[in-house]
């Protein structure tokens, strides 16, 4: 079951009046690649509810379904993340210059996942003394092998191509997941704990 920090991500990012585009909707062939349609709506079990050009009003599961927004030409879907916040989906322009307003600097890329999924972050965070954002940790054994310092974004780096692309709504929600409670670092005796925790909710923020 979807949680519903996941949930509010997604009303977030398809808010009704969405136009998208579908590829594959599993298990009904009739809807065919290419078919357009409008959201009018994400339940409260995380199904994206669309209005389509066909007349149908099949939900879309975005762990399932192959999707993407139509008005990305020239912009990247990407999952931000910020220290103290749960991520987010955003929706930004495809150049250095808005990447770099994101990070606040100069992009590193960073690749330490078996997906075709890249951490574009801060060059310089940790020497600049950004804030510690979230560590990263082995997929397999679990230890920590890197903390990200400062803000960052997670988009898709498939290996045959040159340029990042919009990561997909599967994609969104596993990482979603993965980064979605903010991280405290502590080092003692040149050992870092590392202690996960909810954020202040938006309506208690002062």
């Amino acid at each position: 079951m979807m949680e519903r920090e996941d949930i509010e991500m997604m009303r977030e990012r398809y808010a009704p009046g969405t136009e998208i585009v579908l590829h594959e909707m599993s298990g009904e062939p009739q809807m065919k690649d290419g078919l357009k349609g409008t959201v009018t709506g994400v339940d409260d079990a995380g199904q994206i509810h669309v209005r389509w050009e066909n007349g149908s009003s099949l939900a879309l599961n975005a762990e399932e379904d192959r999707f993407e927004v139509t008005d990305s030409r020239g912009k990247l879907e990407v999952l931000i993340v910020e220290p103290g916040k749960y991520p987010r989906a955003a929706v930004i322009d495809d150049t250095l210059e808005a990447m770099q307003s994101i990070v606040e600097g100069y992009i590193d890329q960073y690749s330490p996942f078996e997906d075709e999924v890249s951490i574009v972050c801060n060059d310089e965070g940790k020497m600049a003394g950004l804030p510690l954002n979230r560590a990263v940790y082995d997929e397999v054994t679990g230890d920590m092998i890197d903390i990200i310092a400062g803000n960052f974004f997670l988009v898709a780096s498939p290996a045959d191509s040159e340029s990042f692309k919009s990561l997909s709504p599967e994609m969104q929600l596993k990482y979603g997941k993965m980064f979605r409670y903010p991280e405290r670092f502590t080092e003692r005796y040149g050992i870092i704990s590392v202690e996960k925790y909810k954020p202040v909710p938006k309506d208690m923020e002062r």
